[in-house]
Formats: structure tokens, C-alpha cells, sequence
């Protein structure tokens, strides 16, 4: 071919589409016959053929013609010279190729070419047809490895060789054009969004979706400028959304398609956790420990379903919506701000899927994707930043109190005379949703997490149902309800703990997945566990067995659990229900000046082997008087006796037939009438009623053991004088200095001197006396002269020779005959000054005083969980009644109450609610109906009792009837009401078993005493075991005679005037026929409330 006509076609095909094959067969022959005779320099030289080629290439592929521009722009890229014809293999490249350096030295070709300035531009146009080209022609069967390398490394040459922005603006944009329309042509936006996203990394930083492409090949992050700048324009806009929705349409479908083959596969678990809680109530039980409907191998199906992997959906599915939303939120930069077609209103979809299966980060990033608007669904309660700092857990360090619940104004707003406090889920109730979500989300401390946790099984059910019904809430809910479970066990809460387990399971039931089955079995293996560890069912521990593998290793910040402080934190659960009231009021709890007291502690030690007596005055900064004593398996076993003797003492009552039991309880046998009537009849009768009073007898005398064994000297022996009250200020300063005389004396250490002041207070009950009436009668000037009287002298001998006999079994003095004579001179000198300390009226004529009448200060008990079936109260030293059992150390200080003047205000009567104990009302209502007394015989609901008591002011509440009186006040109410110390009245429940206290090793005491002292009764009255309805009518009666004032006689003459609660109780114990079993039954809890007025009180609450 002549050179004049190959030039002539190629500057003719320049500037005209190429418009079948003959015409390509030509422009292709007339190039490569130019370059091999070198007719190019007719044309203007080599770079002018590529040139003319390329812009031929570009006409043609604007035509349409794809398939004819791709061989023109191969050939021009052939005909260039090296480095530049390398370009050629860029689809055929194994390897990685850095475009930035290929064009570095592009550059550096093309400088030593002066008159050939425009070559970068002429390869970036080449290259720019060569992509289109390739483009134009791809189909499904298309490499596409092949073209994303190609691209790659196109783009990185882009950003090297355009001179200027704006020249790499259009490059970039019909780079990015051609990439999106590749995507569409092949069907693979998956892998090309994978590309894309790799280009964009160091923007986005997604912690797992980094490194490789799907191709196989890294991204260099910088050296492709292509795509961020590249995004602008109608076309390109769209194109990118298009991609990003294709992207996000195929994610969804395999992500929803991946949880719906989970909710099959989790159908077994759910089935199970349906079946063992529907039957459990979100209320108080008596027999929290009763064990759940769940079988240990329910319990294993549900661990292995939790363990496995068929209730998870995998990271990896939620990939390509990853990608789309990592693409979608780059579109959104500046001024590339997509309008198009991407589906956000399904994002909170995804997002509560992400969240069910903790996967937070991939929430946080779905919802960065998304608009900052709530998409128009209005049931979101949270989304955008709110929903991202909870994600981010931006708010967890706050701990939830930077909620603004306003709580103090809304519990004084609550706060009107003559009406009950609020309910402790009443107050959340008047949050938004948002703050208690916010509380259940981030909160960790009991006082933050319990009230939002009660308004969900407590509360409004409107609100429980805007947190449930929400997409993206009820995970956040499970978690916090879950942790809540586990702080109540560590609190040893149990029974509360109990209560939010239907809710727990109900939640993860309905939103299945392993990550919230999983926080589900959390909180059922920790309350089993504490159940477990009191050797109850042992369904407990099986359940146990299966699911503590599940547990998660405690926190180094966490409380420790309740068992590991029980031996040195007395009453833990009750101080931590108030602490949450507490914080709720705003304000401190409040340490009050109270009446001069002493307060014994008596807690088993760790290994239960030993017994710890702490016993402290009201004297600010007295050093507290410790012990312990070896005795804490023989007092275990005393326990375990009680136990057997009140479940005999119970079925001995449940089997007397009902008609004829109180018929036997009015007399006791008598042989005389038996004689009368010979009939058979009458004898059986009358033998079985002999029978049965002699049981009950014999319970009596083994409760009379039990305490007779608890005075030995095998559990307290001298030290139950540590129970003794306080003698006053100047008594107590006398026998201090007779107790350093006496250790100067027999040269004891000076270290005893606590231990001896003790052993000197209580001399008097140093002898143990089995009469309960007994007296310790002594007058000094008759024990000053040995023979004047021999009462007198058998008082000081006895407890002088008790006195030696303590002091050398404890080492305090060494055996010598001297300590006779020392004890006996520090016994007279003791009780000397108790005799002095007595009011004179105490005299007899012969100048006897008892000295077990001392006046003392009021005993509080504070005893371990085991101890509280104990008839502490029938001990010598407690007989005289000045007693009462207190939950914690600090009760009496904070209680609110310093003194109470008992008579002149309203009591309040509840006698025979059910009406099946006519005896009992005919014994009772003639006490009950006086002036001021408000008396009810029919039952009542329990609001409408809290109510009539707040209404009329009543300082006590009598209820007489069967078991707790539950039906008129329940526990659960008493436990989550608010405390109202000054408000609420004294509680008499003189019912079976009203003082139970249902105790062990992982949970505290509970029961209704601690109920109704932590709703702000201010002491309690109620019965330990079960008593027949006779026997307790009489203490009841002698009881009300007393606190009324009346006189009364007991046979024996008048009774002196009380001058406390727990004097009139020990009283109105001589009542009984059954001392023991019946007397002893009787306890107080709380502040034994005085009955006299002094001047101080003026000020204090009648009643």
C-alpha cells in the first residue's frame, strides 16, 4: 500500500466511527504498514498513528461500536513505544502492577521527547477508550478480574498524569462511569462494590472488611484519586446508587433468608423456654426457691442450643450490606450528596438484626448509613446519634445517672398526708420511655437499674409495650434485665431476681438468637446457683450443673457475691433495697439521735465453725466487744432441731380435725369430768383431747430444751450475758473500776478489762435459772455481813463461784485459792452498785432488791439468716422483754424514730377477715371496741386497706387471723413501696408463722417482717412458727389490755404497768399454757416503742 493512501485512511478514520469489519480490517492494515515502512513520518511520526488510532477508537465507541473500538485501541497501545507498550498485557498481568510507578516513568520517557508534550494526554485518552471499550463489550462471561486490575492500575495512572483538576475530574468521572457500567453489564456488583470499597478504605475504616478484594488483590490506599473525585454528576450519581441498591436489595435477601432458617432451627429452644415460664408469675413468692419448670435436660437442650452455631447468623452475611452502606455513606460526602433510590427505611430492620446478634460495631455502621431522621417510622424510640452513642456506649461510663429523670420532685410530688407512699415502679412510670431505656442500656448499679427494670413487669403497660414493640429496643432491654437478674443474686435478692425471669425468657423467646439466649441463661444459671447453694431441691443443682459452664467470669469491678460477704455484712439485701429508694429521694439517709440502746450481732463465721458475737453501745466512738466462740456446728444443729420440731409442730395442727381442735385447746383434760360421762364415745373423745395436750406439751418441753441448751455452756453459756442490756452511764463507770481491781488483784492481763465489765454487768444471770419467774434478791448490808442473811449469802456464794469459775475457764486468772476470795469481794462491790442503782420503790421490806429487774437499755438482735427461727427471746437474760431483732447494724440510727409515746392514737383492728374463727372474734372484739380504736371484721382489698390506715392515722395495725395476712397486704407491695418512717404504723400480725423468715447462705433474710420495716413500719409483732388460735387469742388479749392501759391481773395479782412494746409482750407470754411453744412464738422486729412519755418526747408520735 502506498504511504500517501495509508495516511489518508488513517486521518479520514479519525474523525469518523469505523462502521463494520472491513473497514477495521483496513485501518488496522494501514497502521501496521505505516509502522513497518515507516510512513508514519508522513503523518506526523509514531505517536501521530497512536493518536490518529485512538481518536478512531473514540469516534466508534461513541457510535455504539464497542467491538470495532476495542482492536484500535489494543493496536495503538502496540504501536507505542516501551515503557508505554507494556500497557498491552494489563489485562493478561498475574501479578500486582503499580500504575504509579509505570507512569513515574512514562513521565520521564515522554521529557526526553521535546516535541512530544502531549503524550500523557494521549495515553490518558487512549486508555480512558480502552476502558469504555472494554465495558461496551463485557457480558456475563466476562473476566472480570481482568478489568478491576486493569482499572486499578488505570486509575493510578490518572492521577499521575493529569496535569491539572479539572483534567482528572473527567478522567475520574468517566473512570468511575465505565467501572459502574462493567458492574451492570456483567451482574456482579457485589465484586465490584468489594473493589470500590477497598479503593475507599482509609476513609471508611470498617474493622473487618479490609485487604483483599474478592478478586484476590490489594488496593494501595492514595494511589487511585479516581473515585474521590470522580463521584459528581447526574450520571455517575446514579450509576453509584443504582449499584449501592442493587448491593443492599442482595443483602437483605440473604440475611433475612439466613435469620429466617435460624428461627427454625431455634423453634426446640424457644419451645422449651416457652413451656418452663409461661407458668412462672412476675410477683413475690413465699417459696421463691420452689424450683422452676424446667428439667435439667431442658436445661442441657437450652445450653447446647446456646453453644452451638444454629441460632447465629454469621458476621459474613451482613457483608454486602456492609459494603452498601460503606458505599452509600461515602456518596454522601459533601457536595456528592446522593438523592437516589438507596432503601434507608429498612435500615433499623438490619440494624435490630445486627443488634440481636451483638454485633454493635456492624449496627453503628448500618446506622451511619442511614438518614439521621427516623426514616419515617415513628415507632423508633431511638436512632441516629441517640441510637449511635448508646451503640458507642458513649453513655456507659456515666452509668446511667446522666438520665434526667427528675426523681426527687416526683417522689415528694407523691409524698400527701393521710395517703400510702408510691410504688417503687410507680416513678419510672412518669419518664419518657427513652430514659428508662437509656437506664436498662448503660446503667450497672442497682440503684440506677432496678427501678426501670421493675416499671417493665410492674408498671404502665403502655410504656412495657413501646419498649417491646420497638424494632431495635427489646435487645437492649434483655441485656440490662439480664444483668439486673445477676446484680439481685450477688445482692441476695432471690426472691425479687425471681420475678423478672418470665420477662427474660419471654423477650429472648420472641427475638431468638444465640447471643440473647445466651444473656438469658446467664440470669437463669446465676439465680439457680443461688439457689442451689442451700441445699434445696435438687433439681437446683442439676440445673446448675448444665449451666454453669455458661457463666461468664465475674468482673474485677463487680460487688462480690452475697455468699463470700455473708459472714461479715449483716442484712446486705436490705441496706441495697434502701440504697435505691435512697437515691431516688435525692437525699442521704438520715443518722438520728436515738434512745440509749446496745446492739448484738450474732453471725456464724465463713466456715460456719465458729460464732461471732459483736456487741456495741449508742455511746458514740465505744470500742465494740468482740468474740467468737467455737460453737457454730453444736448451734447448726440446734437449728436443724427447731426445724424438725416446727415441721411436727405443723403436721401435729393440719391433722386436728378442724371442728374439735379448738374444743380441745379451751381445757386442758381433766380427769374428774372424764368420771362423769362413761360413755365410750365421750372416753375416746376425751382421750384423744388428752393426747393432743399432751403433744403439744411435749413440744413445749422440747423447745424449753432447745433454749436450755442455747444458755449451756455447748453454745453461749457466760457470753449470752453480751445480750443484756446497758446499765446507766454511772453503773457501768462503777463496775469498771471494780473490774480493773479485780485483774489487778489476780495479775491479769490488762486486755481482759472488756471481757470482765461484761461478766460483772450481767452477774445476775451468771447462774442460769430454769424458773422463767426467778429473782435475784440481795441487799448489801445484808451480803456485807457473812450470816445475816442466808438468802443473801447463797446469792454472793453462787455467783462468786461462777464468777471464779468463768474467769479461769478463759484464762483470765490463774488457779490459785485466792480467786475465790477476790471474786466474791468484786461480786459484792458489783452488786452493790446495781443495788444503788435501783429505785427505791424496788425494795422490800427486808431491803431485797431483784437485781435481774435492773433497769437496762433495749436489746437489738442482729442475727444471721439461720438464726432467725431461734427462740432467742425465751433465753434467761431476754425474758424480762426489753428486746427486739433489727435487720442491719445501722436500722435503729436511720430509722427516723427516737422514741414513741404508744397510748392515745387510732389502732387499727383486723379480726377474723375470713370469717371462719368465731371464737377468736368473740374472745378479741370486746378488747378492739374502745374509743379511737377502729375495728374490721370482713376482708378487704389490699389497697383499700393501705388506704383506711393511712386515711385514719393509725399508729398500729392488729391483724388476727390465719398465716400473714397476705391477702390484705402483700409483701411484694410492702418491699417496693417507698418508706415512709414517720408515717406508717406499727404492725401486730398474730397469725401462724407471720414471722417466718425464709433464709439461707446466698440469699437474706425475707419475709414480712423485713417487709414491713422496709416499708417504714417502724416494729413489728408476729409469730415465728405456728400456734393454735386459743393460745395466741390470750397473749393477744393480755397484750392489746396492756398497750390500752387497762389494769391487769394474771391471778397472781396486778401486772405492773409495761413500759415498753417488748415488756408488754414478755407480759402477755404468762398468758399462755404453753409458755414455750406458744409464748416464745411471739416476737418483735424493729424499734421496741416505748410506752411511757418522757419530757424529751413531748414531740415525738403518739399512739
Amino acid at each position: 500500500m502506498r504511504p500517501a493512501a495509508v495516511g489518508e485512511i488513517l486521518l479520514q478514520k479519525a474523525t469518523s466511527p469505523l462502521v463494520d469489519e472491513s473497514e477495521l480490517r483496513a485501518v488496522l492494515a494501514a497502521a501496521k504498514v505505516a509502522a513497518a515502512t515507516g510512513a508514519a513520518s508522513l503523518v506526523g511520526g509514531a505517536w501521530r498513528t497512536v493518536r490518529l488510532l485512538a481518536s478512531a477508537a473514540r469516534c466508534t465507541l461513541q457510535a455504539g461500536r464497542g467491538d470495532l473500538a476495542l482492536p484500535l485501541i489494543t493496536t495503538a497501545f502496540e504501536l507505542c513505544p516501551e515503557p508505554f507498550r507494556r500497557l498491552t498485557s494489563l489485562l493478561s498481568e498475574q501479578g500486582a502492577v503499580d500504575g504509579c510507578a509505570l507512569a513515574r516513568s512514562m513521565l520521564a520517557v515522554a521529557s526526553l521527547q521535546g516535541g512530544e508534550r502531549d503524550i500523557p494526554a494521549v495515553v490518558c485518552t487512549a486508555l480512558m477508550v480502552w476502558q469504555g471499550a472494554l465495558t461496551a463489550t463485557a457480558s456475563k462471561s466476562s473476566c472480570l478480574r481482568g478489568f478491576l486490575r486493569f482499572s486499578q492500575v488505570a486509575g493510578q495512572i490518572f492521577t499521575e498524569l493529569a496535569r491539572d483538576t479539572s483534567t482528572l475530574e473527567k478522567l475520574s468521572a468517566c473512570w468511575l462511569y465505565n467501572t459502574l457500567a462493567f458492574a451492570d453489564r456483567v451482574g456482579n456488583a457485589k465484586a465490584v462494590a468489594f473493589y470500590l470499597m477497598q479503593e475507599i478504605y482509609n476513609e471508611t475504616h470498617p474493622p473487618d472488611l479490609r485487604a483483599l478484594t474478592e478478586c484476590g488483590f490489594v488496593c494501595a490506599a492514595g494511589k487511585n484519586a479516581c473515585l474521590r473525585v470522580g463521584l459528581h454528576g447526574p450520571e455517575v450519581v446514579a450509576k453509584w446508587d443504582r449499584l449501592c441498591t442493587a448491593l443492599y436489595a442482595e443483602g437483605c435477601a440473604l440475611l433475612h433468608a439466613a435469620q429466617e432458617e435460624m428461627r427454625r432451627r431455634a423453634s426446640r429452644a424457644t419451645s422449651v423456654l416457652r413451656e418452663a415460664f409461661t407458668p412462672e408469675s412476675t410477683y413475690y413468692l413465699s417459696e421463691f426457691r420452689r424450683p422452676l419448670h424446667l428439667s435439667p435436660e431442658e436445661a442441657t437442650i437450652l445450653r447446647e442450643a446456646a453453644v452451638g452455631k444454629d441460632l447465629c447468623v454469621p458476621r459474613a452475611t451482613f457483608t454486602l450490606l456492609r459494603v452498601a452502606c460503606v458505599l452509600r455513606r461515602f456518596s454522601g460526602r459533601e457536595e456528592h450528596a446522593s438523592a437516589g433510590g438507596f432503601p434507608v427505611a429498612s435500615v433499623s430492620s438490619v440494624v435490630a438484626i445486627a443488634l440481636r446478634h451483638r454485633y454493635a460495631d456492624i449496627a453503628a455502621e448500618l446506622l451511619r448509613a442511614g438518614s439521621s431522621q427516623r426514616l419515617g417510622d415513628t415507632t423508633l424510640l431511638l436512632w441516629g446519634r441517640e441510637l449511635e452513642s448508646l451503640l458507642d456506649g458513649a453513655t456507659k461510663d456515666s452509668g446511667g445517672r446522666g438520665v434526667d429523670c427528675t426523681a426527687r420532685e416526683q417522689v415528694a410530688a407523691h409524698a400527701h398526708a393521710g395517703e400510702p407512699a408510691p410504688l417503687l415502679h410507680e416513678i419510672p412510670q412518669e419518664w419518657c420511655a427513652t430514659d428508662v431505656l437509656q437506664l436498662l442500656a448503660t446503667a450497672e448499679a442497682l440503684e440506677d437499674i432496678l427501678p426501670a427494670g421493675l416499671t417493665m413487669i410492674r408498671g404502665d403497660r403502655a410504656l412495657g409495650r413501646q419498649l417491646l414493640s420497638d424494632k431495635i429496643v427489646p435487645s437492649f432491654v434483655l441485656d440490662g434485665l439480664s444483668r439486673l437478674v445477676t446484680r439481685l443474686v450477688d445482692e441476695g435478692d432471690l426472691p425479687l431476681a425471681r420475678c423478672f425471669l418470665p420477662l427474660l425468657a419471654g423477650i429472648c423467646e420472641r427475638i431468638p438468637s444465640q447471643a440473647n439466649l445466651l444473656v438469658t441463661l446467664h440470669a437463669i444459671a446465676a439465680f439457680a446457683q443461688g439457689c442451689s447453694n442451700d441445699g434445696a431441691d435438687e433439681r437446683w443443682t442439676a440445673i446448675v450443673s448444665a449451666l454453669l459452664p455458661l457463666l461468664p467470669p465475674r468482673l474485677s469491678g463487680m460487688a462480690p457475691p452475697y455468699r463470700q460477704t455473708k459472714s461479715v455484712v449483716v442484712g446486705r439485701t436490705f441496706s441495697s433495697r434502701r440504697r435505691v429508694f435512697d437515691a431516688l429521694c435525692g437525699t442521704p439517709p438520715l443518722v438520728t439521735a436515738v434512745q440509749r440502746h446496745c446492739q448484738l450481732q450474732v453471725r456464724l463465721t465463713g466456715d460456719c465453725k465458729g460464732v461471732r458475737l459483736v456487741r456495741c453501745g449508742s455511746v458514740e466512738g465505744a470500742t465494740p466487744w468482740e468474740k467468737i466462740l467455737p460453737v457454730g456446728k453444736a448451734l447448726l444443729d440446734v437449728v436443724a432441731n427447731m426445724i424438725e420440731i416446727e415441721v411436727q409442730n405443723r403436721r401435729h395442727l393440719d391433722a386436728a380435725p378442724c371442728k374439735d381442735a379448738p374444743a380441745w385447746e379451751e381445757e386442758e383434760p381433766s380427769r374428774a369430768t372424764e368420771a362423769v360421762n362413761s360413755s365410750e364415745v365421750e372416753r375416746q373423745r376425751r382421750q384423744a383431747r388428752a393426747d393432743w395436750w399432751g403433744q403439744r406439751y411435749a413440744f413445749d418441753g422440747a423447745l424449753q430444751n432447745i433454749i436450755e441448751k442455747m444458755q449451756s455452756d455447748e453454745i453461749f453459756g457466760c457470753w449470752r450475758v453480751a445480750m443484756c442490756g446497758d446499765l446507766s452511764p454511772s453503773c457501768l463507770v462503777e463496775l469498771e473500776k471494780v473490774a480493773a481491781k479485780l485483774l489487778e488483784d489476780i495479775e491479769a492481763p490488762v486486755h481482759h478489762m472488756s471481757d470482765v465489765t461484761l461478766l460483772l454487768a450481767g452477774l445476775p444471770f451468771l447462774v442460769v435459772h430454769r424458773d422463767a419467774g426467778s429473782h435475784v434478791l440481795f441487799s448489801p448490808s445484808h451480803g456485807a455481813a457473812e450470816g445475816a442473811c442466808a438468802s443473801c449469802d447463797a446469792v454472793l456464794h453462787s455467783l462468786s463461784a461462777a464468777l471464779e469459775m468463768e474467769l479461769l475457764k478463759h484464762g483470765i486468772a490463774a488457779a490459785s485459792t485466792d480467786v475465790f476470795a477476790v471474786s466474791r469481794g468484786a461480786c459484792l462491790c458489783a452488786l452493790t452498785n446495781m443495788w444503788n442503782a435501783m429505785p427505791a420503790l424496788c425494795s422490800s421490806n427486808s431491803g431485797h432488791r431483784d437485781l435481774r429487774a435492773l433497769p437496762r437499755t433495749p436489746l437489738y438482735l442482729v442475727l444471721d439468716n439461720e438464726l432467725h427461727r431461734l427462740p432467742f427471746e425465751g433465753m434467761d437474760v431476754l425474758r424480762a422483754g426489753n428486746v427486739a431483732r433489727v435487720p442491719t447494724p445501722t436500722f435503729i440510727s436511720t430509722s427516723g424514730v427516737r422514741s414513741v409515746f404508744f397510748r392515745g392514737g387510732v389502732v387499727y383492728c383486723v379480726i377474723d377477715p375470713a370469717g371462719v374463727m368465731p371464737k377468736t372474734s368473740k374472745r378479741l372484739l370486746p378488747v378492739c371496741q374502745r374509743s379511737g380504736w377502729t375495728t374490721n371484721t370482713h376482708a378487704t382489698f389490699p389497697s383499700q386497706l393501705m388506704q383506711e390506715l393511712y386515711s385514719s392515722r393509725a399508729k398500729l395495725y392488729v391483724y388476727v387471723g390465719h398465716g400473714r395476712g397476705e391477702s390484705l397486704v402483700h409483701r411484694g407491695e410492702l418491699y417496693e413501696r417507698f418508706p415512709e418512717l414517720g408515717e406508717f404504723p406499727a404492725v401486730f400480725l398474730m397469725g401462724c408463722s407471720s414471722a417466718y423468715m425464709e433464709s439461707g447462705s446466698s440469699h437474706d433474710s425475707y419475709g414480712m417482717p423485713y417487709a414491713f420495716l422496709h416499708a417504714g413500719c417502724p416494729l413489728f409483732l408476729g409469730c415465728l412458727w405456728h400456734v393454735t388460735d386459743g393460745e395466741i387469742d390470750r397473749l393477744t388479749k393480755r397484750l392489746l389490755l396492756l398497750l390500752a392501759g387497762d389494769d391487769v391481773d394474771d391471778g397472781l395479782g396486778p401486772l405492773p404497768p409495761p413500759r415498753s412494746v417488748g415488756e408488754a409482750l414478755a407480759l402477755a407470754r404468762r398468758a399462755c399454757k404453753l409458755p414455750f411453744l406458744t409464748g416464745c412464738a411471739a416476737v418483735l422486729y424493729g424499734i421496741n416503742l416505748s410506752l411511757q412519755r418522757d419530757e424529751a418526747d413531748d414531740e415525738e408520735t403518739t399512739l
